[in-house]
């Protein structure tokens, strides 16, 4: 089955279909899977204006592969994909520092010339006053090592305003098994908001505020991909719509930024095709007020 994904996708989609504005900004090859994803992301609200045709390489193919519990893995196929072309010619800064948060997606830093340029990106749209969000959303099998990955990954994490990562990131790039303590290493390096996903457990969330867990949702998943997309589309789209900096929200709008992105990636795990799987806000209010009842029962 053909489907739109990626993180930057996957996201994307998450956030406009939570009602955000959003503006997508890469490349693509001039091939019938580009010509797909921009159609996919035209068709669920976001705006491709920022999109370049690659005639001269490929859009990058995941192929998904799932297991009996809903878990997933991953192929990746294109050595040179058209995505890691992404260079400074092609980013008009002022319209994309015109945002509140500007995602910066992993794939960009697997090779030259796109990891400059994300680099770039999330220099210049800080010094205007965006937000820069970022989730590793790491895939070892893409990069030339380990220690390449922890290093370029955490050049980044010092760039950001707002982390997302899972558990084993988090001690991937920290060494910590802790979580409290792996989000503290992480926020020391510089985001003022650090959100780490536990799966069903929920997550973990901390800024200069505090930190504290929020307790996930127990469903049946049917696939698992893009849930960690999902709940980072959530949060972004929390915290956009709160008006608030995002070290400056208080715990208790966290937890309730992070109950509701622990739903929307529950929510996404009962269907198959990671982006389109997303749930719309109706159906994640409905959800929260059913789990509400519950447990005042």
């Amino acid at each position: 089955m053909k489907a739109l994904g990626g993180e930057a996708a996957n996201v994307a989609v998450g956030l406009a279909r939570l009602g955000s504005r959003v503006r997508f900004v890469g490349r693509v090859g001039a091939d019938a899977f580009g010509k797909f994803l921009v159609s996919e992301l035209n068709k669920n609200a976001v705006d491709t204006g920022g999109v370049i045709f690659d005639k001269n390489h490929k859009t990058r193919l995941a192929f998904v592969f799932h297991s009996e519990d809903g878990e997933r893995g991953f192929e990746f196929w294109e050595k040179e994909p058209a995505g890691e072309q992404l260079c400074s010619a092609d980013i008009d800064f002022g319209a994309l520092a015109a945002s509140r948060i500007v995602n910066i997606a992993p794939l960009l830093f697997m090779n030259e010339p796109a990891r400059s340029t994300a680099f770039e990106i999330a220099e210049e749209v800080a010094k205007r006053g965006s937000a820069v969000a970022f989730d590793p959303n790491i895939r070892l099998a893409l990069w030339k090592s380990a220690a390449e990955a922890k290093r370029v990954l955490l050049h980044m994490v010092r760039r950001s305003s707002l982390l997302r990562l899972n558990d084993e990131e988090a001690t991937f790039l920290t060494g910590e098994s802790d979580i409290a303590s792996a989000a503290s290493r992480l926020r020391a390096l510089g985001p003022a908001l650090v959100a780490i996903t536990l799966g069903a457990k929920g997550c973990y969330v901390q800024s200069a505020r505090g930190g504290t867990f929020v307790r996930g949702f127990k469903v049946k998943p049917l696939d698992t991909t893009g849930c960690g997309d999902a709940f980072f589309a959530a949060l972004l789209h929390g915290i956009a719509t709160a008006g608030a900096a995002v070290g400056d929200l208080s715990v208790e709008e966290l937890i309730a930024i992070c109950r509701f992105a622990n739903a929307v990636g529950a929510l996404t795990a009962l269907k198959r095709g990671g982006a389109a799987a997303i749930p719309h806000p109706e159906r994640v209010a409905r959800f929260l007020k059913k789990h509400h009842r519950e447990s005042a029962r």
